[in-house]
């Protein structure tokens, strides 16, 4: 009998929580080790000006690479020895201090070659990843908004302003997407936008021109993974419902066929830490569809406490793959 062929997933993000989710997808890349098998093409935000990343952005004028490298170490084998070095962050305030040792890996393989594209590839293959990681664009951008009356330009400075976002754009604004980024959206069977910052992380990618309307046109089963937990530089007061509407704001053409949200209660110990960042737990929603009724909500347990409320990688991916065979 035959293997079914296996189900192409096209996760899009940025930050720590597309890394998260791809930690929990990547056992499924392996043949006949558990079900289903899977093709992972992760599309990721290019957006970050910050800490190392932005660092080498200014010096060399090259795309940041920093979460691209999350993706590709959430993606690789711990016992791949390469995995521990490209995750090392070398320490003290010296000319290497700050940077990780995998972005300056990823910007050598970038000069060596010339080619950004082929330097993620490199390191794929170095790090032995079954999984494609592509970036939403290779122009060069920045986030761009207006906060406390005035025009506030990059990442740091907007997330810096201690203000929620309430409107986003992309410079320059006619950015174009990556022709395989595009690609892989129409090809997909499952599409996730998320877990990760709402605007900085999710709607970064939505701004490149050709993403949101591939997104549109794609017939893949769409799932938006919302975060646990507000954020004040972003979502403050943002109910899950609000979440999924400003998604749709910037995809008005998008049919989300379901938003899922963390249903695991917050320890009182956890949510007095997050107290002092003014962030909140987002409550479920009140219904079962959104608004227009084109959207399913779905509350499944999605977390795990450490130092911190975070998705638990095997934990998201048994929900993605429970949804998915609805």
């Amino acid at each position: 009998m035959a293997s079914p062929d296996p189900i192409k997933i096209v996760s899009i993000g940025g930050g720590t929580g597309l890394s998260t989710l791809l930690c929990g997808l990547k056992r499924f890349l392996h043949p006949h080790s558990v079900e289903p098998e899977i093709q992972l093409t992760a599309i990721v935000t290019v957006t970050d000006d910050g800490k190392s990343s932005g660092r080498l952005r200014t010096e060399f004028d090259v795309l940041p690479p920093g979460d691209i490298r999350n993706c590709l170490v959430a993606l690789a084998d711990e016992a791949n020895p390469l995995t521990a070095l490209f995750r090392h962050r070398f320490p003290g305030d010296g000319s290497v201090g700050g940077h990780s040792l995998g972005n300056l890996l990823i910007l050598a393989l970038h000069q060596l070659g010339g080619n950004f594209l082929t330097a993620i590839e490199q390191a794929g293959q170095l790090l032995e990843i079954q999984a494609r990681v592509l970036p939403s664009t290779l122009d060069r951008v920045d986030l761009v908004t207006r906060l406390n009356g005035k025009t506030v330009r990059g990442q740091v400075a907007i997330k810096s302003q201690n203000t929620p976002i309430r409107e986003l754009a992309l410079d320059p604004p006619d950015a174009r997407a990556l022709p395989a980024a595009v690609a892989a959206i129409y090809e997909a069977d499952l599409i996730t936008l998320g877990p990760g910052s709402l605007f900085t992380s999710v709607i970064a990618n939505l701004l490149v021109k050709g993403v949101a309307e591939a997104l549109a046109e794609s017939r893949a089963r769409k799932i938006y993974i919302c975060n646990a937990m507000t954020e004040f530089d972003e979502t403050d007061g943002f109910s899950a419902e609000d979440h999924v509407r400003q998604l749709l704001v910037y995809a008005p053409a998008l049919k989300l066929d379901y938003a899922l949200f963390n249903s695991t209660p917050i320890s009182a110990e956890m949510l007095k830490k997050y107290e002092a960042e003014k962030a909140r737990p987002i409550e479920l929603p009140q219904s079962e569809l959104s608004e227009s009724g084109e959207t399913r909500y779905a509350a499944l347990p999605l977390i795990s406490e450490s130092r911190a409320v975070r998705h638990d990688p095997e934990l998201l991916s048994r929900a993605i793959f429970e949804i998915y065979a609805r």
